[in-house]
């Protein structure tokens, strides 16, 4: 019997089991749908924001409630006289609250009066800091525009996600993500399980060489996690309106490689933990610093530089850039095989790593 065909017969197993594990299934297939439903509907960086607007009188309420409607995720929720924005602020029924003085408005930024005050609460930064500015800059437009001081006006040209979407700015990563999560797992418990239970060492007195029965058992788990993430980029595609607009074929090519960077990393994992309660808080010790610093969850570049270079390890860190730039940027093949090559150096040494601890194991 041929090496090719004793893997084969390996992964034969390997898949029967797999089948028949609830646990794994439910890894496999609710997990991705629960989180392409959280980060693709429910997850809303940009969410609206409620405004309040106080003014002497209604029309002049009116005119900055008209001077924001255009403003994307900003919501008015409340005009009134005086004091009223900064009180609704601070009962928490407005995040931003605008107070016009006497005279003073959006419709006429250049009268005298007091300055126009915007009362903001900062308990969540993130979500008022974008409407601060997004109604900072539409007082300064219509100031210039009073003032005639805009020229030839103001062009802005948005790329790659014209509309903004936060959807967008999600998805691609979460191909990642999602493998990422369930190939560690799925390879540190089911190799962990396999040791308490003592399969493992029953296969290895099998004439079978250790690298034989490792890509055995590889290889269905490859398939499923290839499969799960190109279930996860269809959702995008075709749910949410990725555009794909470079070489979707070659972030397909590299998702095997991902899957079993994850998966030799799960089996390192329960080699050095011995018992399936160690192998989880390993998957987790290291899939959750991978989100954090890859770029998913905080732009990459906010990053200080220790942490970028530790980042930069992280398979999910690439692969992130490289489906960022086919569904976004356009990129082709060239770039997306390049980033390729630090996730290969990754599943290179942990291969190394997973064996080392394997022989210290079993002697």
């Amino acid at each position: 019997m041929s090496a090719l065909q004793r893997i084969a017969a390996v992964a034969r197993a390997e898949w029967t089991r797999l089948r028949r594990t609830r646990i794994a299934l439910t890894l496999l297939l609710a997990v991705p749908l629960l989180q392409i439903a959280l980060f693709g509907t429910a997850i809303r960086p940009d969410a609206a924001v409620a405004v309040a607007i106080a003014a002497p009188s209604a029309s002049d309420a009116e005119s900055v409630a008209k001077e924001l409607q255009n403003q994307r995720n900003i919501a008015v929720v409340a005009k009134g006289k005086p004091g009223s924005a900064e009180a609704l602020v601070k009962r928490s029924d407005a995040v931003i609250g605008i107070e016009v003085p006497e005279a003073r408005s959006f419709a006429n930024p250049l009268a005298k009066g007091g300055p126009l005050r915007i009362v903001v609460d900062e308990s969540n930064a993130a979500l008022a800091a974008a409407a601060t500015a997004r109604i900072e800059a539409a007082y300064w437009r219509t100031l210039a525009q009073r003032a005639d001081l805009a020229g030839p006006g103001l062009q802005t040209v948005r790329l790659y996600n014209p509309a903004s979407r936060a959807d967008w700015s999600f998805l691609p990563g979460l191909i990642g993500v999602t493998v990422m999560i369930a190939m560690i797992m799925l390879g540190s418990l089911s190799l962990a399980q396999e040791r308490e239970s003592g399969t493992w060492e029953t296969l290895l007195i099998l004439p079978l060489g250790r690298g034989e029965v490792l890509l055995g058992k590889l290889l269905p788990y490859v398939v499923v996690g290839t499969i799960q993430g190109l279930a996860v980029m269809a959702a995008g595609l075709w749910l949410f309106d990725l555009p794909a607009r470079g070489n979707a074929a070659s972030l397909a090519a590299i998702l095997p490689l991902f899957a079993a960077a994850h998966l030799v990393l799960g089996y390192a994992i329960a080699a050095r933990a011995r018992t399936q309660l160690a192998a989880l808080q390993g998957a987790v010790a290291f899939y959750l610093p991978a989100m954090l610093l890859s770029g998913f969850l905080y732009p990459f570049a906010t990053l200080p530089g220790w942490a970028q270079a530790i980042g930069n390890v992280f398979p999910l860190t690439h692969f992130i850039r490289a489906a960022t730039g086919v569904m976004l940027r356009g990129e082709g093949t060239g770039e997306v095989l390049a980033h390729a090559l630090p996730i290969a150096l990754f599943t290179l040494v942990t291969a190394a790593l997973a064996a080392l601890f394997q022989a210290r194991a079993s002697a």
